[in-house]
């Protein structure tokens, strides 16, 4: 997979993602996987994970979700912050403290919808379609 093909599949992703498509995400990364290089095969695994996960927190499905986060999470640790063209680290640090709150009890899911998790992708994803 070349680089550009690799942020292609994952600025699709991460559209799908913030719009809060979190099972459509994981439905691009899915496709992706198919093509991703093996030495990135985890970090996509990861992220289907936690796109399934925060599906569940839709779905209001708090254990599966906790899971979910927790597996993806545990793939996409031995990265980098920046890996693939994305900001892990940030997406890391949401799903930990998503974590917190749902093993704790104290998730708040009206608070989440209105600040929903990102995948954030190192250039704009408006200037991607000019590529």
């Amino acid at each position: 997979m070349s680089p550009a093909t690799l942020q292609r599949w994952l600025i699709d992703a991460a559209r799908e993602f913030n719009a809060g498509r979190y099972f459509e995400a994981h439905e691009v990364l899915e496709e992706a996987l198919d093509e991703a290089p093996e030495h990135m095969w985890e970090l996509f695994i990861g992220l289907i994970q936690i796109a399934v996960g925060y599906h569940k927190v839709t779905q209001q499905l708090w254990s599966g979700a906790r899971r979910m986060l927790q597996r993806g999470l545990e793939k996409v640790e031995p990265f980098p912050p920046e890996a693939a063209g994305i900001n892990l680290e940030a997406l890391r640090q949401r799903v930990r403290t998503d974590i917190e709150r749902l093993h704790g009890g104290r998730f708040d899911a009206a608070a989440w919808r209105r600040h929903p998790p990102r995948l954030r992708p190192l250039i704009p994803i408006a200037d991607s379609e000019k590529s």
